[in-house]
């Protein structure tokens, strides 16, 4: 079974695509939960995707059913169907999805399996075991250092686009 649940923030029916777009994917019900419960509280700004299990995660972003790609994908390791590990290997080895944030969300917080994603491209291991206080410090950093630059990156795309159109405007007006 697929799950997936949007806390979107729309205007006029439609999605805020300058709105950051975040992916989280955790197959414990009450991790989910907490997730969307810290994110509604405490980042509505972002939209937030909730995936039960990795298959539905690479559905998802495989048809761009949003429309567009993730700003940052939250990821569980220990998960059915796709481990967090082959998820993290799978989106850092394909070109389409390479440069997006990967966070890992985990209880695990073996040595091993924390230089593991690191060496796969993992941004950032927040341990589950965090208070609730901690845990949305910790994505308040993530959001800080990552959704900052996204930020920046889409106003430079922005007035990049504003440049080009005056620059075709001066050319046709110059003919």
């Amino acid at each position: 079974m697929f799950f997936v649940k949007y806390t979107t923030n729309y205007l006029d029916g439609m999605p805020d695509f300058f709105s950051p777009l975040i992916y989280a994917v955790d197959d414990d019900e009450d991790d989910r939960y907490l997730l969307e419960h810290i994110f509604t509280d405490h980042f509505k700004e972002c939209d937030l995707r909730v995936f039960d299990n990795g298959a539905a995660l690479l559905t998802h972003l495989t048809h761009q059913l949003d429309g567009r790609l993730p700003d940052m994908i939250i990821l569980d390791l220990e998960m059915p169907v796709f481990s967090g590990f082959e998820l993290l290997h799978f989106l850092k080895q394909n070109d389409d999805f390479s440069l997006i944030p990967v966070s890992i969300l985990s209880a695990t917080l073996h040595k091993e399996h924390i230089d593991r994603c690191y060496e796969l491209g993992s941004s950032r291991y927040l341990s589950k075991s965090q208070s609730y206080i901690e845990l949305v410090s910790s994505i308040q950093q993530l959001q800080e250092y990552w959704l900052e630059a996204l930020v920046l990156k889409k106003r430079t795309q922005k007035q990049y686009s504003r440049l080009l159109e005056v620059i075709d405007l001066e050319s046709l007006s110059l003919n």
